[in-house]
């Protein structure tokens, strides 16, 4: 901010200044007269003169909460961010000034012709946006705050939502805004809070979520502002409050006819709009049905119909002083039937068409789902709520709990299981919902982390949300935990002490004693529990862990490749039973969906092909929308089909490797023994073709079927599939055939090109099962050998040997690399043929030949060869120059010692451009000859 001593400077009067105030006012008409908003402002407070009337510094009618841990000795009070004294008074003498000007200019007379009785509000409004930018100042001094403003009288039929600048200089508290509802008696309904701040931000704007169920009973909204601890330790720190706006906007409510918006393929899905709260008339709706890639599917536009009318039109119906505040409001719905879909994840957007007073939008998401048998659930994947506040499940009815846990595929889910002993009915509640979750085959880990709110007031030193603060006081622990343990003990095995997040619970020494007594708890109460706690992997574990597993849990989730690092690890010295580990889909904010799910099939392929069986991945907080799988109503999103498919086809499953087959791209092999399944993707589009078995079907992570082509080719019937970036899972894999795949590579890949002779080439051939397997294999590469020559081979069962297979070499072979195909035909009751894809080099590890060339100046192409010996005996070689339309050049190599370079120099360059010559060198007293070719380029 430039100093106001050189900005008054620079103007000798007031007329400029009294012109920017005019100016000024009329700005704020015309920005408070703008009628193309869709939303309006109902109420604001910048902590100016307007909010503080008295002028001592506090806002109007706001109130603080006072109490033991809301301290009133901590400053609050509007605070203008002035720098000095001196700019203090220069902006007191110029009030004085610009008043003078105003009420002069006002009364028609001369400025040092009025004298004002008070400084007129356009002054002190244009000083406080300019110059003085006052706010709501908070200085921490330990404890906590909340501030609240008055209440304001809202209808119910219109949406309502606050945003605020929030401002803070530390890292030991948490700072947020929030929007209470309240009821006509004043008691808080629920609440929409703004996500939380920490350390040095700077002025951040939050902003409240508008979406939020109807309540008949709401009456009125409040502005909370709270700052609370993250630890005990947090001790001084500055807040600030500013530009704080409540809105009021048309209610817009999309939903579809299933409670959990998740179908099944063949079930009708009807997609209902309604519409509340506005003030201007509306006529119809657009909706957009798209697919997981943004593509349009189907479109629809709906007229709008009141209940109980079929005119298309609004009518207003509620009018009364207590349900619209004397504003008509109208209101109608719409329904859409969407027919037929394939399997996948859809979401629904809605626009308002023909709208007066602007443009309104709306997303609802479902799943449907294939027509397919329900796996057992898997305890290896699980979902893990990070609190109790975040927490969908938490006022989930249990039935529609267990069925979304059911239609997911989760095998293990994590609950807080502390509730209060002495509530009778909260007690039969808690366990009822454990009982039945794991009656349908779902496992419960109970989470011991934040205390129930009717207990929590015991706790005097209790922050919410930190489980910490709780056990520090291993007293109460003993009285109000041990109940609690010893009626879930009997019904749950494994206990997690805090949230997932909360890595430094074990580390902590104040919490020895609650540790030490809830392991007690759970060795008096149960058989063979385990207490499990978080820690970061990057930070070494304590030595006496006094837990029996750990969850492995970073700041961010972690990649793929960032799982493989964490499992190398981890020590593992017997003590500690195999830790858990995270499943949270990588941020969707940074990440595209096709990186997210290639990224958790990945994982989740890696915890299936670990060793234990007891090891579980864990998905945090499933409704973030960083996470994407859930939403904050339980329903489906973007990560839940994937998640939910991989599943499916890991249940029961144990990953064993890839597939040594490029053209598959990305590929892992699944089986229990007597099935097998891949599951394949590939950055780019390709397509695939080889024999994976008799009847082969295929689906992608969305749940549609993927083509695939049966060929019949001289090798054999094979199967042709297109691979793209959305993992695919193949089915009714033939075992033998891919195990046996596996086991097959070439033991020595260089073949020494000799011309004339047969040469063997060893494959190393594994037979992983207990009978034993005989068969043939014959080499195919047309353009390196003479002719194709079947090797018969045996071998006995869980065992592996090598396999001779006789090749012979054209004169004309390239000495490079090259891919071959090996054929192998399988004897037995069903004889079988399939054809691995190899790497060999054409070569001898005896001599190189280099080859580079370049066009000079005079059009002529100079061709340098460099011959290298790698051994002590001297080589000679007769090499020949092949020219396309011309005659050959002729180059003798004799006593090849070390290295020998020769040139040749072919005039008319120009006419070689993308020609390819051909050095073909002949080793004199032997069969070897060595074939280069050089393609002439631009």
């Amino acid at each position: 901010m430039r100093p106001l001593s050189k900005a008054f400077r620079r103007y000798p009067t007031g007329t400029a200044l009294l012109l920017g105030i005019i100016l000024y006012g009329w700005g704020v008409a015309s920005t408070l007269a703008d009628d193309n908003s869709p939303t309006e402002i109902v109420r604001e407070w910048d902590f100016g003169v307007k909010e503080d009337a008295r002028r001592d510094g506090w806002p109007d009618d706001w109130t603080r909460r006072s109490g033991q841990d809301y301290p009133k000795f901590i400053p609050i009070s509007i605070h203008q961010n002035a720098k000095s004294a001196e700019e203090l008074a220069e902006i007191e003498n110029f009030r004085r000034l610009a008043s003078q000007c105003y009420v002069g200019w006002q009364q028609g007379k001369w400025p040092w012709q009025v004298i004002p009785e008070r400084v007129p509000l356009a002054i002190d409004q244009f000083l406080e946006r300019s110059v003085l930018n006052p706010y709501l100042r908070i200085k921490m001094d330990g404890g906590m705050v909340e501030v609240a403003s008055p209440a304001i009288k809202v209808d119910v039929y219109s949406v309502y939502f606050l945003s605020a600048l929030i401002h803070c200089d530390t890292a030991d508290y948490d700072a947020s805004a929030k929007l209470r509802f309240l009821d006509a008696s004043g008691n808080t309904l629920f609440e929409m809070p703004t996500k939380s701040f920490s350390g040095k931000t700077g002025w951040k704007s939050a902003s409240t979520d508008s979406r939020y169920p109807f309540r008949e009973d709401l009456n009125a909204v409040q502005v909370v502002f709270q700052i609370q601890p993250k630890s005990l330790k947090a001790y001084r720190g500055e807040f600030g409050l500013d530009a704080v706006r409540v809105y009021r906007t048309p209610r817009l409510n999309l939903s579809v006819n299933k409670p959990l918006a998740v179908y099944k393929k063949g079930e009708e899905v009807i997609a209902h709009c309604t519409a509340s709260g506005m003030t201007t008339e509306q006529s119809a709706i657009e909706l957009i049905l798209i697919d997981h890639t943004g593509q349009e599917v189907d479109s629809a536009k709906k007229d709008f119909f009141p209940a109980d009318s079929q005119t298309p039109r609004f009518i207003s119906k509620r009018e009364s002083e207590a349900k619209t505040l004397g504003t008509p409001r109208w209101e109608g719905s719409c329904e859409w039937r969407i027919p037929d879909l394939e399997p996948g994840y859809y979401e629904i957007t809605t626009k308002l068409a023909k709208a007066k007073s602007g443009v309104f939008e709306l997303n609802e998401q479902f799943v449907v789902l294939p027509n397919e048998t329900m796996r057992k659930p898997d305890a290896r994947f699980g979902w893990a709520m990070s609190s109790r506040t975040s927490n969908p499940f938490e006022n989930m009815e249990t039935g529609l709990l267990i069925e979304l846990l059911r239609l997911g595929q989760v095998g293990r889910v994590k609950l807080p299981i502390w509730y209060d002993s002495q509530d009778a009915k909260g007690s039969k509640a808690a366990t009822d919902r454990v009982d039945k979750i794991q009656l349908v085959g779902i496992n419960c880990v109970g989470v011991i982390a934040t205390p129930p709110p009717s207990v929590q007031k015991q706790f005097t030193r209790l922050i919410p949300g930190v489980t910490s603060t709780a056990l520090e006081d291993s007293l109460l622990i003993q009285s109000y935990l041990e109940p609690v343990m010893q009626q879930m003990c009997i019904r749950i095995s494994d206990f997690q002490v805090g949230w997932d997040h909360e890595t430094d619970i074990v580390s902590n020494p104040r919490l020895r004693p609650a540790l030490n007594s809830i392991q007690s708890f759970a060795r008096r109460y149960g058989q063979d529990t385990q207490i499990v706690a978080s820690r970061n992997p990057l930070y070494i574990a304590t030595k006496e862990a006094l837990i029996d597993r750990w969850q492995l849990t970073s700041s961010q989730p972690p990649t793929a490749a960032e799982t493989e690092n964490q499992l190398t690890k981890v020590p593992n010295d017997g003590s500690l039973r195999e830790p858990w580990l995270s499943l949270t889909p990588i941020n969707a904010s940074t990440y595209a969906l096709s990186v997210r799910v290639q990224d958790l099939v990945s994982r989740m392929i890696r915890i299936a092909g670990l060793a234990s069986s007891s090891t579980t991945g864990w998905i945090s907080n499933p409704a973030d929308p960083a996470v994407g799988l859930l939403d904050v109503d339980g329903g489906p999103r973007e990560m839940f089909l994937p998640f939910r498919s991989t599943v499916a086809a890991l249940a029961g499953m144990r990953h064993i490797g890839s597939l040594p087959v490029q053209s598959l791209g990305v590929n892992h092999l699944i089986t229990n023994g007597d099935q097998a399944r891949l599951i394949v993707w590939s950055e780019r589009p390709i397509s695939a073709q080889l024999y994976l078995g008799e009847n082969v079907t295929a689906k992608d992570v969305w749940g549609r079927t993927v083509e695939i082509q049966s060929v019949d080719t001289p090798n054999g019937p094979e199967q042709r599939l297109a691979i793209d970036k959305w993992p695919i899972v193949i089915d009714g894999i033939d075992t033998r055939v891919a195990r046996w795949r596996m086991g097959i590579s070439v033991e020595d890949s260089r073949i020494d090109p000799l011309v004339g002779q047969t040469q063997e080439l060893k494959i190393r051939f594994a037979n992983p099962f207990s009978d034993p397997v005989a068969g043939q294999v014959t080499v195919i590469a047309k353009s390196l050998l003479v002719e194709e020559r079947r090797s018969g081979f045996e071998l006995e069962g869980n065992s592996s040997g090598n396999i001779s297979a006789s090749l012979q070499l054209r004169p004309d072979a390239n000495t490079a690399s090259a891919s071959i195909q090996l054929k192998f035909s399988i004897q037995g009751d069903k004889p079988v043929s399939f054809v691995v894809d190899q790497q060999i080099q054409i070569g001898t590890s005896e001599v190189d030949f280099e080859t580079r060339y370049e066009i000079d100046a005079n059009n002529r192409l100079v061709l340098t060869i460099s011959a290298t010996n790698h051994q002590s005996t001297p080589l000679r070689f007769d090499c020949m120059l092949l020219i396309p339309n011309r005659p050959r050049e002729r180059i003798q190599i004799a006593g090849l010692k070390d290295r020998i370079t020769k040139t040749i120099v072919l005039e008319d360059a120009a006419s070689l451009i993308g020609e390819t010559l051909r050095l073909r060198c002949e080793q004199i007293s032997t069969n070897r000859v060595l074939n280069y070719r050089i393609e002439i380029e631009p």
